[in-house]
């Protein structure tokens, strides 16, 4: 079967324009991608470390490699790994209490702070830990209205 196609300037034009489009929206979805910070993109990521003076202080960095603003505070928790499941570790009956001060992490940055965890948990064992720091998404809908999601992010480390 043979079709006859004939085709004017206003088809080359169409095609032209669609190529183009095609063109320049692949090369502005390259430029986004290699605006992304290293590491996985869309996720809130933590690292941890001990300090090199004492066993007791971690330096802990939050990533918000997402596309959205995210607010921490300064509370956190511990567990600890038990039988191959991690489980919460009790604060000190004295231990401080954190500050209600939250702190607004923009796409693509980070924020680092210490923890004390001997304050706040007292002499630990050896083992394999997990730090683990609550955030909330901060996403505005359709309608201009905030809407917020509570979602944790951890990071494990070991005590010698």
């Amino acid at each position: 079967m043979k079709t006859n196609i004939k085709y004017s300037g206003k088809n080359y034009a169409a095609v032209f324009i669609v190529c183009m489009s095609v063109v320049l929206g692949f090369s502005g979805c390259a430029e986004k991608a290699d605006k992304q910070p290293s590491g996985k993109a869309g996720l809130v990521t933590m690292s941890v470390a001990l300090t090199e003076d004492d066993r007791t202080t971690l330096n802990c960095t939050v990533f918000n490699k997402t596309s959205k603003d995210i607010v921490i505070g300064e509370a956190y928790s511990l567990q600890v790994l038990k039988d191959k499941a991690f489980v919460d570790v009790s604060t000190l009956p004295d231990a401080g209490a954190f500050d209600l001060q939250s702190i607004n992490i923009l796409s693509g940055n980070d924020y680092s702070y210490r923890a004390y965890i001997e304050d706040n948990y007292g002499k630990l064992e050896s083992g394999h830990y997990r730090i683990v720091q609550e955030y909330t998404n901060k996403e505005k809908g359709s309608t201009g209205k905030e809407s917020k999601t509570q979602e944790t992010v951890s990071a494990e480390f070991d005590l010698p």
